[in-house]
């Protein structure tokens, strides 16, 4: 086995052209649409770039305030994300603008190299369906449409797979593939669990399906993944994660067609059937990573604090891979012409959940929130002081207003973060005497608090403590210091 030569591009040309194109179709009009990125914790990664351009590169001085914290986030897609800025930052564009662009370059190099992985070992029309069901896929298009490391890990995994099984066969692709797990592991801790689970439940379907112990490939790429990734191992270790990934919660089974698509799913069980009976290298390697996703989805790993939704999202690609693979094994041997034409008709029909979920998709910030954590940014006191919020508005407030909070974006994976928690919703119960032990100077309630702390609003409305700064939806409270009731 070996890679493609150069010559070859031109058979490459026309359906990566292809793929570019409905990618951008599906998320530039996003970056039209909207002042601002669409998800969360894009406004953490956003601050820990501005974090490295200001000299803090393993630590984060705004999460967990008035203190700081060490930084446990792996590093590899702040890295993109603060070139991405510099380069746009020649043309005057801010890092903003980095992350509401970003997402139509990174879900674009997922189709793409699903495509690379696909087409080497089934051909060029199933690689072209298979990325294009990647890209109309529900749950594949709620994560490609934001910008994450979760998204440059989806770029990495199918080359990483690919490079595997041609390692398989010459030794050097085994040093690339572990080159690559090891970027996976700079980049998304969940995503290298799907990636190397994947590999490992591979060798061991190998040797039940051929009797081959192929045990000198995963030991190589095993010992390439760790030497490589041993900085931010000794990182981890030193300092350590206490919970880094909150429990989710479970989708019934009868949900995976409304989150996979119920074509697509329709169409990956018999493709998955078919790929079992071939029992092909590559056909166990793609069986692999949809089993394991599939059952990390279902939180068969009892005890473990795993989010299921969002390996669900990981399903996806192998899903989208099982359904193209079905349709031309059902029509192997027809006539091209009603190929064709149904072919058509199952891309169409599949893409209108793809079309009415970007129609009406929306940022989780709205200029409301933006107007008052600008306001604290502009008019805020000196002092090594905090913001208390919820948790999930507490990185927007750490970005844009420049203050330290009490709880910071990813706050899971500090040891203390379930009393910060604890007292963050305290304070808004009416507790005051957690003000001090975080030195809290300002409050603040937008739909998020109203939702997840209940009369927050009246709670603050003690003596000691003045409205600062209020919309239609949010407030913003100031402590003045002294007692409270």
């Amino acid at each position: 086995m070996a890679l493609p030569q150069l010559k070859d591009i031109k058979y490459f040309l026309i359906p990566i052209i292809l793929i570019i194109i409905l990618a951008f179709c599906e998320t530039y009009p996003l970056y039209n649409r909207f002042p601002y990125p669409l998800s969360w914790d894009i406004w953490y990664h956003m601050r820990i770039v501005e974090n490295f351009t200001n000299g803090f590169f393993t630590f984060d001085p705004v999460s967990f305030g008035p203190d700081g914290r060490i930084h446990t986030y792996p590093p590899l897609f702040h890295i993109l994300l603060l070139g991405a800025y510099k380069l746009l930052n020649l043309g005057g564009l801010s890092i903003m603008d980095a992350a509401r662009v970003m997402p139509s370059i990174l879900f674009t190099l997922s189709a793409i190299s699903t495509f690379v992985l696909v087409n080497r070992f089934y051909g060029r029309e199933i690689g072209l369906l298979s990325s294009f069901f990647v890209l109309i896929i529900p749950v594949s298009l709620d994560r490609g449409i934001i910008a994450s490391p979760q998204s440059l890990a989806l770029v990495l995994m199918p080359l990483g797979f690919l490079m595997y099984l041609l390692g398989l066969k010459e030794k050097k692709y085994i040093y690339i593939s572990g080159i690559i797990s090891s970027a996976v592991f700079y980049t998304h801790g969940l995503s290298f669990i799907v990636f190397f689970l994947s590999i490992l439940l591979f060798t061991f379907l190998v040797y039940l399906s051929k009797r081959e112990l192929k045990v000198n490939p995963l030991l190589l790429f095993t010992f390439v993944t760790i030497v490589l990734s041993l900085p931010w191992i000794i990182q981890l270790l030193i300092h350590g994660v206490a919970s880094n990934i909150p429990y989710g919660g479970v989708f019934k089974i009868s949900f995976y067609p409304v989150k996979l698509g119920y074509i697509t799913m329709a169409l990956a069980i018999p493709g998955a059937v078919f790929l079992i009976l071939r029992k092909k290298e590559e056909d166990l390697m793609l069986l692999s990573w949809g089993i394991v996703t599939f059952l990390l989805s279902r939180n068969y790993l009892a005890s473990l604090n795993l989010l299921p939704f969002r390996f669900i999202e990981f399903l996806a690609y192998p899903i989208a891979f099982f359904s193209a693979f079905a349709i031309f094994e059902f029509t192997k041997d027809k006539k091209r012409e009603p190929i064709i034409a149904a072919l058509i008709g199952i891309m169409i029909i599949s893409s209108f959940p793809a079309a009415e979920y970007v129609s009406k998709v929306k940022p989780m910030l709205g200029n409301e929130e933006y107007s008052t954590f600008s306001y604290l940014h502009e008019n805020s006191l000196f002092g090594n002081f905090t913001v208390a919020s919820s948790w999930f508005t507490s990185p927007i407030i750490g970005k844009v207003s420049g203050l330290k909070t009490v709880e910071g974006g990813y706050s899971s994976g500090s040891w203390d973060y379930i009393k910060r928690s604890q007292d963050i919703k305290a304070l808004y119960s009416g507790n005051h005497s957690v003000i001090d032990i975080y030195n809290i100077k300002y409050a603040y309630i937008g739909p998020r608090e109203v939702a997840e702390f209940k009369n927050s609003e009246n709670h603050l409305n003690a003596s000691s403590i003045d409205k600062l700064y209020s919309t239609g939806k949010t407030s913003l409270y100031i402590f003045w210091g002294g007692h409270y009731k």
